[in-house]
Parts: C-alpha cells; sequence; structure tokens
C-alpha cells in the first residue's frame, strides 16, 4: 500500500531532490522506499495510517551518479540524525532541525560560513551520498552484517523459491560479511547461528506483546551480571555467522 499523493514539503527543504514524478525510478536510484510518500503531520495521524510509517533500503546497491564525500556527516545532538534533503534548514539562524525529534541544530562553523540557499552542502542536494570517513574517525572497520528477517507463512512451492533466492543473496555478499536469520511465521525465531552442538533459536510468541528492554534481556544484550553467563559485548555474536560457512 504504496501513497502516490503529492509531497508536502517545508519550504527550506532542497527542491531537487523531489523534481521526479516517479517514485519508482527514484527507488531504483536511490534503492529505498517508503511505505507512505508523506510524513505525518503529528502523532494522531501516525496512529491513523493504516500502514506504519517504514523504509525499505537495499544495500549495496549499485547507485547511479553515487557522491562520495570525505568528511565526517553533521548529527542531530539529542536523536543523531544525519543532516538530509529532508531537514528543514534556516539561512538566517544558521541552523537545521532534526524532522524526527524537531531538534533545531547549530551548523558547524565551517558550514554557517558558506552555507546559503545557492550554496549548499552535498548532503542537502542528493538523497544518496556515501561518506568516507578519515581514518581517525572510523577507527578499525567492521565487516558487513547481514540480517535476513523471513516471513514463513508460505507454500512449499514459494518456500523453496525463498530459500534459493537467500543462496543467491549469500554469493553475492562480501566475503567478510556476517550473517543474522530471524524467521517468523506462528512464532517469531530468532536463530543462534553461530551454536555448533545443535541448533538453538529464541522463541516469541506472536500473542504476547514485548518490549525492547525485554527483548535485550532474552537475547542478553546489555545485561550485567546475568546469571545465564552471558556477556553482554559477546552476545551478538552468538548469532551472527561469516557468510562462507552459511549453507
Amino acid at each position: 500500500a504504496e501513497y502516490m499523493g503529492t509531497i508536502h514539503l517545508p519550504r527550506s527543504v532542497n527542491p531537487l531532490y523531489f523534481t521526479m514524478a516517479d517514485f519508482h525510478e527514484q527507488e531504483a536510484n536511490t534503492g529505498v522506499r517508503f511505505s507512505w510518500n508523506i510524513w505525518p503531520q503529528n502523532r494522531l495521524e501516525a496512529t491513523r495510517a493504516v500502514v506504519p510509517l517504514g523504509c525499505l533500503y537495499t544495500p549495496l546497491k549499485d547507485c547511479q551518479n553515487l557522491q562520495l564525500v570525505e568528511y565526517e556527516p553533521v548529527r542531530c545532538r539529542q536523536s543523531g540524525c544525519i543532516l538530509n534533503p529532508y531537514c528543514p534548514v534556516d539561512f538566517r539562524a544558521k541552523c537545521w532541525t532534526d524532522p524526527f525529534t524537531g531538534q533545531r541544530n547549530a551548523f558547524p562553523q565551517h558550514y554557517a560560513e558558506n552555507i546559503s540557499e545557492q550554496n549548499l552542502p552535498a548532503e542537502l542536494l542528493y538523497p544518496n551520498i556515501e561518506y568516507i570517513l578519515p581514518a581517525h574517525v572510523s577507527g578499525p572497520s567492521s565487516p558487513p552484517v547481514f540480517l535476513f528477517v523471513v516471513d514463513t507463512c508460505m507454500i512449499e512451492e514459494e518456500l523453496a523459491q525463498l530459500k534459493d533466492c537467500l543462496q543467491q543473496a549469500l554469493a553475492l555478499m562480501p566475503q567478510d560479511s556476517l550473517v543474522g536469520l530471524i524467521t517468523f511465521g506462528q512464532m517469531c525465531y530468532v536463530h543462534e547461528l553461530a551454536s555448533t552442538d545443535c541448533p538453538k533459536s529464541y522463541v516469541f510468541k506472536n500473542t504476547k506483546e514485548v518490549t525492547s528492554q525485554q527483548i535485550q534481556y532474552q537475547l542478553g544484550f546489555s545485561v550485567r551480571n546475568d546469571p545465564r553467563g552471558i556477556q553482554a559485548g559477546t552476545g551478538s555474536r552468538r548469532f551472527l555467522l561469516p557468510v562462507s560457512e552459511c549453507d
């Protein structure tokens, strides 16, 4: 259910990003698809949405004219949101607003000295950019992690096709990738792929609501003095497996 209506924009949002009327063309160029193409104006509108507001992103998509920048992203001091074309900009006050929280943020000095409606940084011009971080910021590189979330409520023929698609995806991943797996049907299973003795998974009922804190505790994330002996720092590694070991 994808809404194809008019996009309502704040005045200060750069209009160059929204010149294409064809949302499918935007998806082909950016690898991003939103469930709705209008952001709810308030919480009440968000609760009335039949389909929750969400975004599907295609990682490692071969985007044409991808912009590369060799500097750090500008982040919101409250939420960590990164400056982008959706952020309203006040050129007079030299600040920008986080669309998620409404937090106003002052631009760094080198931005404030040069930014104007005619002179915009790349992150306000292009929907997709890739940051090449300086060595002192990025530190040791971490392997990419791919988490598959698979709906198993399908007929056997479709399930076989799905397995084939997953195997093709594994074959195309970088060799140093780590892979995780969550499956859901009548129950939701978080699979502990690194288990070598026997297959293990954590099962959550679809009839019981659980908070994110409860899920973190059950999975052993960020739990101090856990009586089960699970170390929070290594907890996530139990659910990940090198792609070379996946079959």
